[in-house]
């Protein structure tokens, strides 16, 4: 009876010790997939995080603005001191013609710095298959590079003097003053310059979340 009682007992607690071993087995592998399916979320806003950074500078649309200036002498309104006045009489008894039309061509950049992303404007959600995308706001300049001035009509004849490099770099300044100013009084211009590129980069952020089959949202700082 002893012996049987032992049994049973000793039975009892290897039953015991089966369950208990089975439900910490389930909870191994359930923590095991949370951990595993965390560490690919993580993974993968990553991937996307990077893979947005390394582009940096996204230039997205463009639009040209142009001038058209002219280099000549100074008519008598155009000075109002005495010795202007007087060159322009000392111009006037020349002969011949002098003048000098040119193009002042630049372009105006919509982009976005990519480099101002940061780690907390992805989100990854891989139970739903999307990602949220919070991008730096759309910033609109004139090009740096530096633009030349192409020219339209040059005449110089009789006894008149060639037009002067400093005179046409003079002329290219003014130009450039005038765009930027420009630029900055055309708010409905430089709108649908901005409007246009976040659109662009819409579009194109969607693709790229496709290639982690994520449906991206994409909004704007």
């Amino acid at each position: 009876m002893i012996c049987l009682i032992g049994m049973k007992y000793s039975l009892k607690i290897t039953s015991d010790l089966f369950r208990w071993k089975g439900f910490l087995m389930a909870m191994l592998m359930a923590g095991s997939v949370c951990f595993s399916s965390c560490e690919k979320k993580e993974e993968v806003q990553l991937d996307v995080y990077e893979s947005l950074r390394e582009v940096s500078r996204l230039e997205l649309s463009r639009m040209t603005v142009g001038k058209v200036g002219m280099v000549a002498d100074p008519g008598w309104d155009d000075v109002s001191d005495w010795e202007g006045k007087a060159r322009v009489l000392w111009n006037a008894m020349k002969v011949g013609k002098r003048i000098g039309v040119y193009s002042y061509d630049t372009y105006v950049i919509a982009y976005v710095d990519l480099s101002k992303l940061r780690p907390e404007d992805v989100t990854v959600n891989r139970e739903a298959g999307t990602v949220d995308i919070v991008l730096p706001k759309v910033e609109v300049e004139v090009d740096g590079r530096e633009p030349q001035l192409h020219e339209m009509h040059y005449r110089v004849t009789g006894f008149r003097s060639r037009i002067r490099p400093e005179e046409r770099a003079a002329l290219k300044a003014q130009m450039a003053k005038e765009v930027k100013k420009e630029l900055a009084s055309s708010r409905q211009g430089v709108e649908k310059l901005r409007k246009s590129a976040e659109d662009k980069a819409r579009a194109w952020v969607v693709g790229l979340a496709e290639n982690w089959d994520l449906a991206a949202k994409v909004d704007f700082k």
